[in-house]
């Protein structure tokens, strides 16, 4: 449970009290058990990608081989070791970008290693190749996806995440607390949030101010023994880390970053008596350029080639259910704020702006929802078929040609409408070094329910925190967006 206030520490410890928490062995050995599960998890989706590969291209999963049952054994603990090493057994903290970056980094170097393993003992002639790489490709399928639906059913159930303590202004502390407990993906579930001595002069009239010492007894009476300690000043880290230190088993410092999300791609580097902190900023590596450029052109020239059909039957069903052209042509902000024509399936009847400037001047509550989200739900501008197209993100696949043009990529922030330019606010800065492409954080995460400042800010956090591996969570995360209709009108 979370407190509303600062509950005084005599209420809590009161033996017939209501608000004590009784602890059960899924909150006492939280780390251990949900690092078992993971590698339970590991191991039989593992399995699920070996048992497939032998039952696809050798019609047999029983009756394996002695060569191959030792083989198989070799890979799994070479897997697990490698995801062990690689970080991937903590279940705490780890964003689902970073988790597939090390589970594909590390499923690699396994069947490398056991590769290797197999030339060295001159065993490879007997192993069909095209069996491991057949098993090492759905293994990068069905592990993180067995993951995802492990992690969401202990959500479900309320087992995932370890308990912890949240030390801090109390306002920002239940704004936090809030936070994790909707994201319980990242393995953080907070109990109870406490105010100490260091934030004293920000409490509020009626919070009660614990000791160190109180909270510890606290903590240990409830067996929690993480805390997240919230910072404002970083020049203050080390009082604050020896002030904490050896009170909790696990002290974990948590910075606002206020829409900047600079401090997320900071490396440590250890000079001896000297810290170092080293800003990673992919988006200026011209490797990186090279790859993402290559993969939007060949993701641009197959999309249109498989689906020139169904953009074909789209064209035909536009012309034949309202006047006008097929096609929407309309000037936004590209890279380096250039002005490009991107290029939209028409959704909406001629003449779409003197009908907006009459329903908005009609309805200010109509109104009132344009101002802040630059869309209407029930725009009364879009056609029958500009409904359906819009409603399955139809409409936005001729801008595949924008790609092939160079003006767009596949994923980045959404390109702006000249309008827009003051409405990004400081965020345009980094815009403007990136290309806009056709999905992008904003449209998975809420879309159109999602207000303008909002998606300012999501594309800052994917211009400042881009790689690859989020490029390909996006596109995964959008399918699933697309088939859902989330967020989409």
């Amino acid at each position: 449970m979370i407190s509303e206030n600062c509950i005084p520490l005599e209420e809590l410890f009161e033996t017939g009290s209501e608000k004590r928490i009784h602890r059960t062995f899924f909150d006492i050995y939280s780390r251990l058990w949900m690092a078992g599960v993971l590698i339970f998890t590991d191991m039989f989706c593992l399995c699920i990608a070996i048992a497939i590969a032998l039952q696809t291209l050798t019609h047999t999963v029983f009756n394996l081989s002695l060569a191959y049952d030792k083989l198989f054994a070799l890979l799994a603990i070479v897997v697990a070791l490698k995801f062990y090493r690689s970080g991937l057994y903590s279940a705490i903290g780890l964003h689902y970008i970073d988790e597939l970056e090390r589970l594909v980094n590390g499923l690699g170097s396994s069947f490398v290693i056991v590769l290797a393993v197999t030339f060295l003992f001159q065993t490879s002639l007997f192993y069909s190749r095209l069996l491991i790489l057949s098993t090492w490709l759905l293994g990068i399928v069905f592990i993180p996806l067995g993951r995802y639906l492990v992690r969401r059913l202990l959500i479900y159930w309320g087992l995932w995440g370890l308990p912890v303590v949240i030390i801090g202004c109390q306002d920002r502390a239940k704004t936090l607390a809030a936070e994790l407990r909707i994201n319980l993906h990242h393995g953080i579930r907070p109990d109870i949030i406490l105010c100490d001595e260091r934030y004293a002069e920000h409490a509020r009239a009626n919070c009660t101010v614990f000791t160190l010492e109180q909270i510890s007894a606290y903590c240990k009476r409830l067996s929690i023994q993480d805390a997240l300690i919230m910072i404002d000043d970083m020049n203050d880290l080390d009082n604050i880390v020896d002030h904490y230190r050896f009170t909790f088993n696990r002290v974990i410092l948590i910075k606002d970053q206020v829409g900047q999300y600079g401090l997320n791609n900071l490396v440590p580097l250890d000079f001896v008596t000297t810290l170092g902190l080293q800003v990673k900023n992919h988006l200026l590596s011209w490797q990186a350029q090279i790859w993402k450029k290559l993969i939007d052109v060949l993701g641009a020239f197959f999309g249109l080639l498989l689906l020139a059909p169904w953009l074909g039957l789209a064209a035909l069903l536009i012309s034949l259910d309202s006047p006008g052209r097929v096609f929407y042509r309309q000037p936004r902000l590209g890279r380096r704020g250039e002005h490009f024509e991107l290029i939209k399936f028409r959704t909406m009847h001629i003449h779409a702006d003197e009908i907006l400037k009459m329903e908005l001047a009609r309805d200010p509550l109509l109104k009132q929802e344009w101002d802040s989200y630059q869309k209407l739900k029930d725009d009364p501008r879009v056609t029958r078929v500009g409904k359906f197209l819009r409603k399955f993100s139809l409409d936005e696949l001729p801008q595949l040609w924008n790609i092939l043009r160079g003006e767009m990529s596949l994923v980045g922030p959404r390109p702006i409408m000249l309008g827009q330019r003051e409405m990004y606010g400081v965020g345009y800065k980094d815009y403007i070094h990136v290309t806009p492409g056709i999905t992008g954080l904003w449209q998975v995460s809420g879309r159109n329910r999602t207000s303008f400042a909002r998606r300012a800010e999501l594309d800052g956090e994917y211009i400042q925190r881009w790689s690859m591996w989020m490029d390909i969570f996006i596109l995964v995360k959008t399918i699933k967006v697309v088939l859902w209709r989330d967020g989409a009108y």
